[in-house]
């Protein structure tokens, strides 16, 4: 079973001459009054964090984590004994130029969009109570494998995609005239923080449909029989409720 925690960042990295505070126009529309700036570079880097081994909580531990689905022994059970934990997102960096104008005013054009997009934090549990060298615990590290895999399958796949459209996005980032500089780096921004939105959105939604033909009924009840049935002797035992007797 796989968990994705999202983790989004923007920083703002500037240089150039600080006045003024009036709003931002849009860029298309200041291109003329502006002049012309050096084309903007564009860094995109992958982030793959390295697998973490936590095989300290029990089954009732990674049963309650939040945000979680019902585990791979089964969805009428709804108990845990391996999950995977990732948190994926993205971090950027925008530097800009500044030319002040005769008015006062001054243009902002970015020089250089640096992109870290990728997997953060990636940990991986087996259940305390399974024995490291028992058959159920290969099976189901297994499973928490695979989980692994698609999630680096995905991102090989994507990058290139992704680097097509941030890449024309970037050249799209014109320069913004203003009187207020914080404004001003907020409407260079903007596009970039647009784009990177639906990019983030698109991947999530599409890491979960990959991720669920993983977690299928099928393979919960694979594991949930493998290894002559050894998942039955780490499940919790059902409560029983005491009767009391009055004589």
């Amino acid at each position: 079973m796989t968990v994705r925690r999202l983790f989004l960042a923007l920083a703002g990295l500037f240089a150039g001459v600080l006045s003024g505070a009036l709003s931002a126009q849009p860029a298309a529309a200041q291109a003329g009054v502006c002049g012309e700036f050096p084309a903007p570079k564009l860094i995109l880097d992958t982030t793959l964090a390295p697998i973490q081994r936590d095989d300290g909580l029990t089954v009732v531990q990674l049963t309650r984590l939040p945000g979680r689905s019902a585990g791979p022994v089964g969805t009428a059970s709804g108990h845990v004994l391996g999950l995977t934990l990732a948190r994926y997102g993205e971090q950027s960096q925008v530097s800009a130029l500044f030319k002040t104008l005769s008015d006062g005013t001054y243009c902002a054009a970015p020089s250089a969009v640096t992109i870290a997009f990728g997997f953060q934090q990636r940990t991986v549990h087996v259940a305390r109570e399974i024995p490291v060298d028992s058959c159920l615990h290969g099976e189901v590290l297994a499973h928490e494998m695979r989980h692994i895999a698609v999630d680096e399958a995905l991102l090989r796949e994507v990058t290139p995609q992704i680097r097509s459209r941030l890449a024309a996005v970037v050249a799209g980032m014109g320069p913004v005239r203003s009187r207020s500089q914080n404004q001003a780096m907020a409407a260079v921004r903007r596009p970039l923080e647009a784009a990177m939105r639906s990019i983030m959105s698109e991947f999530g939604r599409e890491r979960d449909r990959r991720q669920a033909q993983v977690d299928t009924a099928e393979e919960y009840e694979r594991v949930s029989r493998v290894c002559n049935g050894e998942a039955r002797n780490y499940l919790p035992k059902p409560s029983q409720k005491q009767v009391m007797r009055r004589g």
